[in-house]
């Protein structure tokens, strides 16, 4: 009778292990998510789920990840990307250099890859204004600065773009803006007194009528494009080499280089840390 009991006993605890509200966890705990941090880009409704879907289509294509080992999650805005981070801490991140600095140590981040535009792996900023407005930073003291790079860390603002020499926050009346389009028409209408745009973004001006109305008044020093970063999980460790692998290539697959053109991207290459040392140094040392 004691080792019946015993025995019923014991049939009893391990039912009530497998059955606890604990074990879907322990199961869900290593499900890989892939964030898009895209800022200024498309609303996060349906334009922001055909992103996702898109990425993560070809993501388990070409990594040979089950899709249902994986999650991604598209966001046009750096705080509702950083709740949902730290909700799920087995995170592919795309996301800026700005991104990576700012969060590096508390998120524990490593550098995989950096992006290609243009045929250039550099990331720059530039300040522009109406052409013949102003020409020089100091004229700008109190004006409105646009642009939807002010969604940035403004740590990295004020040390990496423009070279510890001002601070943003006291310096300009700011106005973050989504669109950079739309803020360059407004600068260009006399709306705005200055932008703040990316490689990315410039670039594309140069196919516009807007590019004849606009001049660069400062450029930041160039920094490695990184466009994908990792938390350094064990979970995350485990599928690096296929991620990493798949991103990597999925800008020259026909059926997958669709992903490349949303974000108007050429492709990835790896890069390891070191690479961003001078960044680090920098952006650490300053206040």
């Amino acid at each position: 009778m004691k080792i019946k009991k015993i025995v019923t006993i014991s049939i009893i605890a391990v039912c009530g292990y497998l059955l606890s509200p604990a074990t879907p966890a322990v199961y869900g705990a290593d499900k890989i998510s892939f964030v898009i941090i895209f800022l200024g880009g498309p609303d996060t409704g349906a334009e922001g789920e055909t992103i996702i879907r898109q990425f993560m289509g070809s993501l388990s294509k070409l990594s040979g990840m089950k899709k249902d080992s994986i999650q991604g999650k598209y966001f046009n805005n750096i705080a509702d990307a950083k709740i949902y981070i730290q909700q799920n801490k087995n995170s592919y991140i795309m996301a800026s250099i700005g991104f990576y600095l700012a969060n590096r140590k508390s998120m524990n981040l490593s550098p995989l890859a950096v992006v290609q535009q243009q045929g250039n792996d550099r990331e720059q900023y530039y300040c522009i204004v109406k052409k013949g407005a102003h020409t020089s930073l100091k004229q700008l003291k109190g004006k409105i600065l646009a642009g939807n790079v002010l969604y940035e860390d403004k740590k990295f603002i004020n040390t990496m773009i423009f070279d510890n020499k001002i601070d943003i926050s006291n310096y300009f009346q700011l106005k973050p803006s989504n669109r950079p389009l739309s803020a360059i028409r407004k600068l260009a209408a006399g709306g705005y007194d200055a932008v703040l745009v990316n490689y990315r973004e410039y670039y594309s001006l140069k196919n516009l009528d807007l590019f004849a109305k606009i001049q660069v008044i400062h450029e930041s020093p160039k920094m490695p494009a990184l466009g994908l970063m990792m938390i350094d999980t064990t979970a995350n460790r485990a599928v690096k080499s296929k991620v990493v692998n798949a991103v990597t290539r999925m800008c020259g697959q026909p059926d997958t280089k669709e992903v490349c053109k949303t974000f108007a991207i050429d492709g990835f290459d790896t890069i390891d840390e070191e690479t961003l040392s001078n960044e680090i140094t920098k952006y650490e040392s300053a206040r």
